[in-house]
């Protein structure tokens, strides 16, 4: 009786933690409007993955927002590693490549647009990115590293 009590003591700790880590994701968008949720990060050997919803919740459309990968953007994991331009790239919605370039696309009211990162040379032992700035420009916002507001994600778990 105490075995089973005390693996099923274990089974709720190990799942309390997975829960915490999932609500770990801290995300600053720096505009009330814009939210992002993360909604996968996969590592296929040394390449990460991570799929995000960006949405407007606000009114109205918004034009004309740019996202970089490459060197504007950069990623941090738990081990303290840094992975910067060529290592960073990104894909908008259904669009067919990766790239370390920029992307301009509008952001509809109430509809969500995908987002996709993938990071380069992450350490197969890393388990989790740490610190993601995406480098974005909006101006109807006022957000992007021309405003000295990047997009943060930070505590994904892969």
């Amino acid at each position: 009786m105490k075995k089973i009590l005390l693996i099923m003591v274990a089974m709720f700790a190990f799942g309390w933690q997975n829960v915490r880590a999932q609500d770990g994701i801290k995300i600053v968008t720096n505009h009330p409007d814009f939210k992002v949720k993360v909604t996968r990060c996969v590592a296929s050997g040394k390449t990460v993955i991570i799929d995000m919803t960006l949405n407007n919740v606000g009114d109205t459309d918004v034009e004309g927002l740019n996202v970089w990968g490459g060197a504007r953007s950069e990623a941090y994991d738990d081990e303290g590693n840094i992975y910067k331009a060529n290592s960073i790239k990104i894909k908008v919605a259904n669009y067919k490549d990766y790239t370390t370039n920029s992307y301009s696309f509008n952001i509809p009211a109430g509809v969500p647009m995908k987002l996709s990162v993938s990071i380069d040379g992450v350490s197969q032992s890393a388990e989790s990115i740490a610190r993601l700035k995406i480098c974005l420009y909006c101006k109807a916002w006022t957000v992007g590293c021309d405003f000295d507001k990047p997009l943060r994600i930070g505590n994904i778990p892969i």
